[in-house]
């Protein structure tokens, strides 16, 4: 069955993969001869400069990334269309994912899976590769470059697994695909961890610059890739908790280092259109972000505004205060968010309702997706270190960090007291990043309420290994979610005691 599962993840390679490369110098590009590739210079190079490239279109651009589902279960976002499964894992009470081939939305359990495994094994392939002698560029002066991106796309490839499934097949350029079998999605966070620290190892290292086209946009040196992947190893340890028992037990020295060797800028990728040969723009935040379609669910309405609650009235908005406007000192309110008391479709839900929009995308959709596509935000690093430091009992730093970021720089509030409590730093980390890291990272709005124990009851807390996977190793569907029924063990599978419970 093992030896199945290889065939499946190297069929996706052969069929997906590959096309994804730039510039192979080999004949009959859409099936190129694997072994012509992984033996030149030219071929090594091509597939290593699409990695990142395949990892985006899945966390951003494709239609059938699970993040919208997560962006909704979060009870961040609200919509009333049934696309991405949105309507489906927003419904309340919580229902279970139907993990069976035939249901409608499966793209987004299957899709991501797929092309996930795409990445890390094309990664490995190109490790192998200069593993056996293959040198790049002239005199072999971008081996190491490529070496570095090669443990860089392994790591978020096996770590983005590790954040989205209950269990993985991780895998690196050692592997016998023979012998390999599934394993935790907690084992899949501790390779990729490994490999993003190998990466790290290569670009201090090694002296290079990243061409252009491969994270679009940059001209990346060895030392920001450094930082980048100090970045998404902070990611990894943090988000993939799966509750609060979890949470409390990472490593949080080790956060604080890699938060500290993090980023000190925003990531962004640039843009490149809308047209149909796009590589580069983010469907994932188009739709969410767009007037007439994503809104703000009222449960960040309330946190702006606590006087409005955090669930829509039966009676309408005449029974929410001063007709649901947010009244607040935070400027964001002004920038960030848009009145918008319009809505529709009442036999989906009056919960599904909202009187506001996010607009801080705005500027980014009228450009018609030219521009920078936000990939992590420093203020995302910035929090990593003041959460790091309440964990570690250093409050006056985390105090100190909190202060000079974005609550007071966009937020225009005041700054915390230095005596104030650890659950008032605690409450304005919370609020910093729920207010600022939106639509940034996939996922993160779903990973922070998942680690903190607080999704609506019934969400579930990962998704199940698809199920045309499951039909290759001839293993029967499983799911998670729901309340009633129910799927998964209550707060390792499915959400028990979150924010918010219909049947209550």
């Amino acid at each position: 069955m093992i030896k199945k599962a290889y065939k499946y993840i190297l069929l996706i390679i052969l069929s997906i993969t590959y096309i994804n490369c730039s510039d192979l110098d080999v004949e009959n590009y859409n099936n190129p001869d694997r072994d012509i590739v992984l033996s030149t210079s030219d071929g090594v190079k091509s597939l290593a400069s699409g990695l990142f490239n395949t990892w985006f279109i899945q966390e951003q651009h494709n239609f059938g990334s699970p993040g919208p589902a997560m962006w909704v279960m979060a009870d961040w976002g609200t919509v009333t269309f049934a696309n991405y499964a949105t309507l489906d894992m927003s419904e309340e009470p919580r229902i279970f994912i139907d993990n069976s081939p035939s249901y409608a939305y499966h793209s987004i359990i299957r899709n991501y899976w797929q092309q996930m495994y795409a990445v890390i094994t094309t990664a490995n392939d190109v490790l192998v590769a200069i593993d056996n002698g293959v040198e790049i560029g002239d005199q072999g002066s971008e081996t190491m470059m490529v070496k570095g991106m090669g443990y860089f796309m392994q790591g978020l490839g096996n770590g983005y697994i590790g954040l989205v499934y209950d269990k993985a097949y991780p895998s690196d350029e050692n592997t016998d695909y023979a012998t390999l079998g599934a394993t935790t999605y907690q084992e899949s966070i501790e390779i990729a961890i490994s490999q993003l620290e190998k990466a790290i190892e290569v670009f201090d290292n090694n002296q290079f610059t990243l061409p252009i086209e491969w994270i679009n946009g940059n001209t990346f040196s060895n030392l920001e890739m450094s930082k980048l992947a100090h970045s998404f190893i902070a990611r990894l340890m943090v988000y993939s908790a799966r509750n609060i028992e979890q949470n409390n037990a990472i490593d949080w020295a080790k956060v604080l280092e890699h938060s500290e060797k993090g980023i000190t800028s925003d990531f962004n990728v640039e843009g490149d259109g809308n047209a149909s040969d796009r590589k580069w723009m983010s469907w994932y935040k188009y739709y969410l972000a767009r007037p007439t379609w994503g809104k703000v669910d009222m449960r960040i309405v309330n946190m702006l505004d606590e006087t409005i609650p955090a669930n829509w009235p039966e009676e309408g908005i005449s029974a929410l205060p001063h007709e649901g406007k947010i009244i607040s000192n935070d400027q964001r309110v002004l920038t960030d968010f848009q009145y918008d008391a319009s809505n529709n479709r009442p036999e989906r839900g009056l919960w599904r309702w909202s009187t506001y929009r996010y607009s801080r995308l705005d500027d980014w959709i009228n450009l018609n997706f030219f521009a920078p596509v936000i990939m992590m935000r420093k203020a995302e690093i910035d929090m990593f270190k003041a959460e790091a430091l309440v964990q570690l009992n250093r409050i006056p730093e985390a105090i100190n960090i909190i202060n000079a970021g974005t609550r007071t720089t966009r937020g225009g509030l005041p700054p915390l007291s230095t005596s104030a409590s650890i659950d008032d730093v605690k409450k304005a980390i919370t609020y910093e990043r729920t207010i600022e890291l939106p639509l940034t990272g996939m996922g993160i709005e779903y990973f922070d309420m998942r680690r903190s124990g607080q999704l609506q009851d019934g969400s579930l807390l990962h998704f199940p290994i698809p199920a045309q996977q499951l039909e290759v190793l001839v293993e029967p569907f499983y799911t998670f979610g729901g309340l009633d029924p129910q799927f998964g063990v209550p707060n390792e599978d499915v959400s028990i005691n979150g924010w918010y419970n219909p049947q209550n």
